[in-house]
């Protein structure tokens, strides 16, 4: 890849290989309105028929009244500031992404501080070189070399280096206990030289052709490369990183604690200005009110340029012919799931017998058309069903394990496990009541919620003691992390490459003993040694291959068999923009790059943003 040529990646194979365990953290700090989101163009995912939503900022009719606009609750100018609502935070003083709870997500920190060494541009396929500008591989993909942009600075004005890049691969690769650590690096990477200040050289034990997409922002965010200035003689397990110093055209100006906001302000020393030169002097990511009727009225009295509303409160502004609203479609790669702790501690959530009896209560069409915003189709993979999953896809399997709603076979299936009901109603288990617990980071009324509120319910009929419990995405995350839940209601996002990906994501080897941190990996204590032999074989091979295809077909057997992760709806996601004080957001007509504001691509976003003169 040259420094001069636009290089358009196959965005498929990219998400596909991407690895995304580095630290959990979406599913540790994002609400419902916050979730994991993705589509575009190459995915055929944009196309905005998922759902009842549309609409473009719009003129007001004639004789309409002027939207009236509120005073913000922040402290700067608010013509100069971009203000992005988003979830309830608990983490202002650490922006330590490696350990638990260090840093929060959803803040900005991911967006516009930190840089990565590529972008992907999931609706164009257009591959972006930031703080790299080249890759290239040796003809047996042995070595991988990254060239990286000499202008590239610190925000405290040190240079970004290759010395820089070598850290954190060997920090990363020799600490598989931080979040992010180990995993590929850990299989992969022999030796980091850096020839110079400007170039590294991944020298790899084995060949891997793909091995650069992990350095690519693709959904989210991307490789973090740490200033070794700052981090060298830090313990990375306890340091806070704050102020974190990144390379991002923002930088941290405080975090207001007792208005849960972070207050992020341009760095007028940014080293890629002729590239991005962002219009707003100030971005400030705000916890939104916890009424989303008060939520969307603040987006509606401009209080807010992003986020604070949903699809039902959207459809109310529309028909007020409120004028400046944008609604962007966009499509989600992680379909909503259920996770089931196969710790033989759990109880009777430890029989796989049990992960079907809460798929049979499952009423996916319900969830589809009713709990999620907008109507969405019911899930039978693991994975979103992109066109380019297609492939993955083995229905002669799938259709011995139709994930339906059968409540009927559900009650026999606990009388086939000895779950039977006593003269109460209520149904033991191995001497124990029968009882299943629902854990989430979604608030009450997040869609996550209701779908642990409906297996609930439904559980309940059936003469289960089941319950449903909202945490903070921190406490989430803690008890997530320890194995110290039943089932969590989130959402699946471990198949970006190839089934493979989930199947290794499962292996044994990561099964750690309930309490103890699994960092990132196999949270639900799934062991399998089928599987694990499987996943080891499929890791060394083309999954594409014919070798490949009969390891495949076995594994997913095992999974329907067992189902530790239990796929529900896929996801589509709407985003809204306000027009008051800023323009030039993504719409369905131009979707120039990822139009959601935790990813990193939003970065552009907001710099291809105008102020519209409004006071």
């Amino acid at each position: 890849m040259g420094t001069s040529e636009k290089k358009y990646e196959d965005v498929e194979d990219v998400l596909r290989y991407q690895v995304l365990n580095r630290r959990n953290a979406l599913k540790a700090g994002f609400g419902a309105g916050a979730a994991l989101v993705l589509g575009g163009g190459a995915l055929a995912a944009c196309s905005g028929d998922g759902g009842s939503y549309s609409g473009e900022g719009r003129e007001a009719p004639e004789g309409a009244e002027a939207p009236v606009v509120g005073r913000a609750n922040i402290p700067t100018p608010r013509e100069k500031t971009l203000v992005i609502g988003q979830v309830d935070y608990q983490v202002f003083n650490s922006f330590n992404i490696r350990i638990p709870n260090g840093s929060q997500a959803g803040n900005g920190f991911a967006t516009m501080v930190r840089e990565y060494l590529f972008y992907l541009n999931l609706p164009t396929g257009e591959l972006i070189p930031w703080l790299a500008t080249d890759y290239e591989y040796n003809a047996d993909f042995t070595s991988l070399t990254f060239t990286f942009d000499p202008n590239a600075r610190w925000n405290d004005g040190e240079p970004f280096t290759s010395g820089d890049f070598k850290f954190t691969v060997e920090l990363m690769r020799d600490n598989p206990d931080l979040l992010g650590g180990g995993g590929d690096l850990e299989d992969f990477v022999e030796n980091v030289a850096t020839p110079d200040e400007h170039t590294a050289v991944l020298e790899l034990k084995k060949s891997n052709p793909r091995l650069h997409y992990m350095f690519i922002c693709t959904i989210a965010e991307g490789f973090d490369v740490l200033p070794r200035h700052i981090w060298a003689d830090q313990d990375p397990t306890k340091f806070k990183d704050n102020p974190p110093v990144r390379t991002g055209p923002y930088m941290l100006d405080r975090a207001i604690a007792n208005q849960k906001m972070f207050v992020w302000k341009k760095n007028p020393d940014y080293w890629n200005k002729e590239k991005l030169d962002p219009a707003p002097e100030f971005v400030i990511y705000q916890s939104v009110a916890e009424s989303q009727d008060a939520a969307s009225q603040a987006f509606k009295r401009a209080e807010f340029d992003v986020g604070s509303l949903d699809e039902e409160h959207a459809k109310v502004l529309r028909s007020q012919n409120y004028p400046n609203l944008v609604t962007t479609p966009f499509h989600d790669p992680c379909p909503r799931a259920l996770w089931l702790n196969s710790d033989p501690s759990r109880g009777i959530m430890s029989d796989p017998r049990m992960h079907w009896v809460i798929s049979y209560v499952l009423d996916r069409d319900k969830v589809g058309n009713t709990v999620w915003p907008v109507k969405t189709p019911p899930a039978q993979y693991p994975w979103a069903d992109y066109d380019g999953n297609d492939k993955w896809e083995i229905p002669e399997v799938a259709d011995r394990y139709k994930l339906e709603y059968n409540p009927d076979r559900a009650a026999e299936l606990l009388d086939e496990m000895g779950a039977t009901k006593g003269s109460d109603g209520k149904r033991m288990w191995k001497g124990e009541p029968a009882s299943v617990e629902v854990i989430t980071s979604s608030p009450v009324d997040g869609a996550e919620f209701i779908i642990g509120q409906l297996v609930s319910q439904e559980l309940k009929k059936l003469g289960l003691n089941a319950s449903v419990r909202s945490y903070s995405g921190s406490v989430h995350s803690e008890k997530y992390e320890r194995g110290q839940f039943d089932i969590s209601s989130s959402w699946v996002c471990n198949m970006s490459w190839d089934p493979g990906q989930l199947y290794t994501f499962l292996e044994s080897r990561y099964a750690k003993k309930v309490g103890v941190n699994a960092v990132g990996r196999n949270q639900v204590r799934f062991r399998n040694a089928e599987m694990d032999r499987i996943a080891t074989r499929l890791a060394n091979m083309d999954p594409e291959s014919a070798e490949a295809k009969p390891l495949l077909e076995q594994a997913m057997e095992i999974y329907y068999k067992t189902l530790p992760v239990i796929p529900v709806i896929q996801t589509a996601y709407p985003a809204y923009y306000n027009t008051t004080f800023w323009e030039g957001w993504p719409t369905q007509d131009d979707l120039y790059n990822v139009p959601n504001n935790w990813w990193g691509q939003f970065m552009f976003v907001i710099g291809r943003l105008k102020p519209t003169g409004k006071k």
